[in-house]
């Protein structure tokens, strides 16, 4: 078996180095072979980021302006070749036993996902305040309106069969953080099982996250996503 680690980058870059150095141990352990695909957002720091891909035997993948996380996550699951795809946040914010663990999850479930509120998760203490509640205040809306029983939509590592990768990112419409939803809600609209694994997380330096403009930004999304699904943009044929 194959798998294909899809990693999205934009501008922060300090962790990337090191981070894939980890993640190649990890994968060298495990028995399957596998690519790791970089996807850089438009960072400034393009030729940077070309120069540790290269370093690191990964592929590199841009896009030129900046596109949006949503954007860059499909264009790296699209260019995969495994027969299943993971893909995580290119700053390396969870220990990497996720890995291992969401790896050894895919042979059971179709989809699996990490989730920051299920027992045996650790957040870091550090996470501020606001941005917790703000996080908390979304949640409760999507997992009550979009994709119920799911509590953490937004975490940023998912996996998934390949060909169940290839359909959902060839229907999803939006590019920035609120993909994450509209892919779980066309998960929940055809009926794919999702499994749910905790997390470890670090705190992260420097998060691009704006709690108020990105949960407006959010809350037009969620709109979107009930009018593509009045659209029947979402099902995906047998």
């Amino acid at each position: 078996m194959k798998f294909s680690i899809v990693l999205p980058v934009y501008n922060r870059i300090s962790m990337l180095s090191d981070g894939l150095t980890a993640l190649h141990d990890v994968l060298n352990n495990q028995p399957c072979t596998y690519e790791i695909l970089i996807v850089d957002d438009g960072s400034v720091m393009k030729d940077e980021i070309r120069a540790i891909a290269a370093q690191h035997n990964c592929g590199y993948l841009r896009n030129d302006p900046n596109a949006g996380k949503g954007n860059a996550v499909r264009k790296g699951v699209l260019a995969a070749s495994g027969d299943c795809i993971i893909f995580m946040d290119g700053d390396f914010p969870f220990e990497l036993q996720v890995i291992e663990n969401m790896m050894l999850a895919l042979q059971q479930h179709p989809i699996v996902i990490g989730d920051r509120t299920l027992p045996g998760s650790k957040y870091a203490k550090e996470t501020v305040v606001l941005r917790k509640a703000g996080s908390r205040i979304l949640s409760s809306i999507i997992n009550r309106f979009y994709v119920k029983g799911i509590t953490d939509s937004q975490c940023g590592i998912k996996g998934f069969h390949a060909k169940i990768a290839k359909a959902m990112f060839e229907r999803i419409t939006l590019n920035g953080f609120s993909f994450d939803v509209e892919l779980l809600y066309i998960a929940q609209r055809n009926q794919i099982p999702v499994h749910r694994i905790p997390v470890h997380v670090f705190e992260q330096e420097g998060s691009s996250v704006n709690v108020f403009k990105d949960g407006l930004v959010m809350l037009f999304s969620l709109f979107q996503i009930k009018l593509n699904n009045a659209r029947r943009k979402y099902t995906i044929d047998e």
